[in-house]
Order: structure tokens, then sequence, then C-alpha cells
């Protein structure tokens, strides 16, 4: 893998939750845009976090099925 690849894939999940500023931002979207590993994981990251955030697809069910498993239904 390329270096600044290493170097800048630690940051894509902060780049995506907006804990980025300055010229690290400007740097790590630079690279995303160009990088189309990273441009991947960022799109994913963004899936992942907003089907959390709704409580939809696997995240739900496998609460659902928890809560069934243990009797909790309806809490």
């Amino acid at each position: 893998m390329h270096l600044d690849h290493l170097r800048y894939r630690r940051y894509v999940d902060a780049f995506v939750d907006g804990e980025l500023d300055g010229a690290l931002r400007s740097r790590v979207s630079s690279h995303i845009a160009e990088c189309p590993m990273c441009d991947r994981e960022a799109e994913m990251t963004v899936h992942i976090k907003d089907s959390l955030a709704r409580g939809t697809g696997f995240a739900a069910r496998a609460a659902d099925s928890l809560r069934r498993w243990f009797g909790t239904e309806g809490i």
C-alpha cells in the first residue's frame, strides 16, 4: 500500500463524523476523492452509521431477536 493511503486511511471514520478540521480535513478529503479504497470505506461508514441511527436493518433485527430471546419484548 502507498504510504499516503496508510497515513490517511486511519482518519476516514473521523472525517465521516465531522471530527476533523482545518488542513487535516482538507488533506483527508482530497485523499478520499483520489483513493477508491478510502472512498468505498467512507461510503460504507456513512451507510452503517445511518442504518444504526435509523435503527433499521441488521441492528434493529438483532435487538428485536435479543428482546425475544430474553423475554423483554415491549421494553
